[in-house]
């Protein structure tokens, strides 16, 4: 049994290859020409795109995992069961639509299509623990009860710093956009209520109040559920790791079992939440 995810997974290369997840690339554009864009890209060649997003005058967009890619990815595991994970549908219709034609087309190939109803470190943590599962030898229904259990105990936080860039993608007005930076406000945002979709949860001054806000949102989840460990990813891009491993610290003192991963962004998260952000994706178990 083989994952087969997509590039908005925020692991890096390596976990990824550990893990054995087969990753597809989302294909990236700059100004309507093809850019090069792969998991393995190396820190340097993510921080050049980052100061290409940052320039105002270029327009950065993906597009749907590519078809022959994917029917190529599911060859190389005929015989084999495959979850193929993907980030939230609403957020890629395209790759939902292309998934679900291959399976009808190669009725041969054992392919069970998996919305995660998340986007970037939340997606990455069910993709993370499903492929854990699936190295332990969970059988198939044992992977899937666990893929349901964290959709229903999932939850995505994150903060944007460029306002001028969520105005430029067309996220946000630019009368919003000149006053919150005027104002140094940190857009806190989550995926969690409407799946595949941005929604604001609030703002803050700095990236203290800004974690102690999640921290708030997490400690009231665990009550409600009864937690007793907690996992999750933290990606982040740009001058921000400082911020994220703050996060990281809060989540580890909890009076809970944790595991949290920092993880630096992959290219295909950059042109929707822009080149100065970090997230947290984390599921609870009771």
């Amino acid at each position: 049994m083989v994952i087969v995810a997509g590039s908005a997974l925020q692991l890096s290369p390596q976990t990824a290859k550990d893990l054995g997840i087969e990753v597809l690339n989302y294909p990236m554009y700059l100004n309507g020409e093809p850019y090069p864009v792969s998991m393995e890209m190396s820190r340097e060649e993510k921080d050049k795109l980052r100061s290409l997003l940052k320039d105002k005058n270029n327009k950065v967009t993906t597009s749907g995992l590519v078809k022959t890619e994917m029917l190529e990815a599911y060859n190389r595991h005929r015989g084999e069961k495959i979850i193929s994970l993907h980030q939230a549908a609403r957020a890629s219709t395209a790759t939902m639509t292309m998934i679900k034609d291959l399976m009808a087309e190669n009725s041969d190939l054992d392919v069970e299509y998996v919305d995660s109803k998340f986007l970037t470190a939340a997606y990455s943590i069910l993709v993370q623990e499903a492929a854990l599962a699936v190295k332990e030898g969970k059988s198939f229904d044992e992977v899937m009860d666990l893929i349901r259990i964290m959709q229903a105990n999932t939850r995505h936080l994150g903060v944007v710093y460029d306002l001028f860039y969520l105005h430029r993608t067309g996220r946000i007005g630019l009368a919003k956009a000149v006053m919150g930076t005027a104002m140094k406000i940190i857009a806190l945002l989550s995926s969690t209520d409407e799946p595949g979709s941005l929604k604001s949860v609030g703002k803050a001054k700095n990236h203290l109040q800004a974690n102690q806000r999640f921290l708030k949102i997490i400690q009231e989840e665990l009550a409600e559920k009864n937690g007793a460990v907690l996992h999750a990813v933290i990606s982040v891009i740009g001058p921000h790791e400082e911020e994220a491993q703050h996060l990281k610290k809060l989540v580890d003192e909890l009076d809970v079992q944790t595991r949290v991963e920092v993880h630096y962004t992959n290219h295909s998260n950059m042109p929707h939440a822009g080149p100065d952000f970090y997230d947290i994706g984390y599921v609870i178990y009771a």
